[in-house]
This record gives structure tokens, sequence and C-alpha cells, in this order.
């Protein structure tokens, strides 16, 4: 392999002008994608906490989560699982397919 001054020198020696394109556009609507399931989840469980009128730790306790587990969803720093989404799910009253369906 040739050596290379950087990374994106090297980068660039691998993948045509178009294919960097494309990866650059996929993580970009990747990124975009996660940050509005984030602030689905974290609108979700403040609508959950006004209407019900507890706070964190009762929240936390009701989907049996650590504080921390709990803060990091809230912070958007969780990978979540499927079953923690079940769970988020289950605990909001919501059906994951209310996710899925696009608003015209």
């Amino acid at each position: 392999m040739p050596k290379t001054k950087s990374f994106q020198e090297y980068i660039e020696t691998r993948f045509s002008k178009q294919e960097l394109a494309e990866i650059k556009a996929e993580a970009t609507l990747e990124v975009r994608l996660l940050r509005s399931i984030q602030k689905m989840i974290t609108d979700g469980l403040d609508e959950y906490m006004n209407k019900h009128k507890i706070g964190f730790n009762e929240v936390a306790r009701q989907l049996h989560w650590s504080p921390s587990k709990f803060a990091k969803v809230r912070r958007g720093e969780a990978n979540l699982t499927l079953t923690s989404l079940t769970q988020l799910f289950a605990l909001l009253g919501k059906d994951p397919s209310d996710a899925f369906r696009k608003k015209y």
C-alpha cells in the first residue's frame, strides 16, 4: 500500500468522488433519522411525565431501568435494544407502527 499523508487522502485513493458523495449522503440521512427518533422518544417521555405529573425517577422505576440508563435515553446517548423500545412503547401507550406512518 502506498504511503499517504492523511486518512482523507487514503480514502480518496480507494473511492471515486461519486462513491464518496453517496457515502456522505447516506451518512447524513442516517444522522437525520437518528436525531428524529431520539426527538420522538424524548418528546414522548416529556409528554408522559407531564400528563401523569411524575418525575424522572418514577419513570425510570416504571421502566425497570436504572436512572443512569434512563438519563442516557433522555440525552439521546443510549443505543436502545428492541426490548427497550418495546418497554418505552408499552409505557407510553403507543403502537410502534405510529412511528413509521407517513404524515401528510
